[in-house]
């Protein structure tokens, strides 16, 4: 390989070596033949270089991309295989053995330092997928979990625990197990971006690639993980089977909110999850519970309390808000959440977990450039069903929500 030996001074060395032989093959003669060895081994070492210098990337010395932006790469796929740099690119991605360039549907897989910086920020975009427990994963996933209903016989579910008097035998008990399937669905962002944005600066396309890319996803992410379907996306809190809903209180007026429901959310938590349960609220929620009082005799206390220096240290028993978007209207079933978010599970492509295609075609009248963006990603709780606990029964799950107050 001719940039190997170039770096490793092997082509120098051996026109260093071929040289010497020739000058001293000639003492005898005349110094015209040596002169002329070293004219052709100095052109012989400059046409190396330049064969060198057209391999661009046939065998870099790393693995970081060729292009110093997002911005700058997008140009290139906007060639596609044209461009000397992205064929160059694409070469060494199978040279290396890092796996191809180009996905089943024509498009580029983004660099890996693009790709962890997208990936990155819409990490830091997102509010409720940062809680979950996430699972990095190659292919689809199936997580054991112990499935329990009731705590009447084991506080774990399956495991029983027996005190037998002296020289009785002990009984055998079983952990109840069950699978938690994840499959690695698609999530497809589409950006347009106009043909003066890409043609006078790339830096410019960057950045608004990475917030426009970045924040929907983020928040697609956190929306399926309240509100999926489960059909080819994540299952959603609302509609999961572990979901307990808490009903309104009696004579309660329509799309209210009262002190007493936000009591009988709290006492439906799993114990042990209360340390890490923070609530989701709809914003329209907002001035009824900041209303919200507990009366004591002929005084009482606020049961919200607002950090007016920081508005996100808003706490309700205290407990994090987080006003959100995902959040049903007020008065409707999902405009207040009581979660704990580290039992619900994510899962997440490993390694390259984007890729992005480009066409002109999509929007060709306007002079726009369609980029596609994808990720792999999947999500559901972590439990079953809610569970009855062994002195009662009220279920408590780690996720609560208020019912409908029509």
């Amino acid at each position: 390989d001719v940039q190997w030996m170039l770096d490793e001074g092997i082509a120098e060395k051996y026109i260093e070596l071929t040289t010497k032989s020739t000058d001293d093959a000639t003492d005898d003669n005349t110094d015209d033949a040596a002169e002329q060895t070293k004219s052709i081994a100095d052109e012989v070492l400059k046409g190396l270089k330049a064969e060198a210098d057209g391999k661009l990337f046939a065998s870099p010395k790393e693995d970081k991309s060729p292009w110093p932006t997002l911005g700058h790469f997008c140009k290139s796929v906007i060639t596609g295989l044209n461009d000397q740099m992205l064929s160059g690119w694409c070469k060494d991605q199978k040279i290396t053995g890092m796996g191809e360039a180009i996905n089943a549907d024509g498009g580029f897989l983004i660099p890996q330092e693009f790709s962890t910086a997208l990936l990155t920020a819409i990490a830091q975009t997102g509010v409720i997928a940062p809680k979950c427990t996430n699972f990095p994963i190659n292919n689809n996933l199936s997580l054991p979990f112990v499935n329990r209903a009731s705590m009447a016989t084991s506080w774990t579910g399956g495991v029983t625990i027996y005190k037998p008097s002296e020289g009785n035998d002990k009984t055998a008990s079983l952990p109840q197990l069950a699978k938690a399937e994840l499959k690695l669905n698609k999530m497809t962002a589409l950006v347009y971006a106009t043909d003066e944005l890409l043609q006078d600066s790339p830096i410019a396309l960057q950045t608004f690639l990475t917030t426009m890319v970045s924040t929907e996803m983020a928040l697609t992410k956190d929306e399926d993980i309240i509100n999926g379907s489960g059909a080819g996306e994540a299952l959603g809190v609302l509609n999961s089977p572990c979901l307990v809903s808490v009903a309104k209180v009696g004579g309660q007026p329509a799309a209210s909110i009262v002190t007493q429901n936000v009591l009988d959310m709290y006492s439906r938590m799993y114990a042990p999850s209360l340390g890490k349960a923070i609530w989701l609220i709809s914003q329209d929620s907002m001035p009824q519970i900041g209303a919200l009082t507990l009366t004591v005799g002929t005084g009482g206390s606020t049961v919200f309390i607002a950090d007016v220096k920081n508005p996100l240290g808003s706490t309700l028993l205290g407990r994090p808000i987080i006003w959100s978007p995902h959040c049903q209207t007020v008065g409707t079933k999902g405009d207040i959440y009581f979660g704990d978010f580290s039992q619900y599970i994510t899962a997440t492509k490993q390694g390259r977990a984007m890729d992005v295609a480009t066409s002109i075609h999509v929007k060709f009248v306007e002079d726009e450039q369609a980029f596609r963006f994808v990720v792999r990603f999947d999500g559901q709780p972590w439990w079953a069903s809610a569970v009855t606990p062994k002195h009662g029964t009220n279920t408590v799950s780690p996720f609560v929500a208020l019912d409908e107050r029509a």
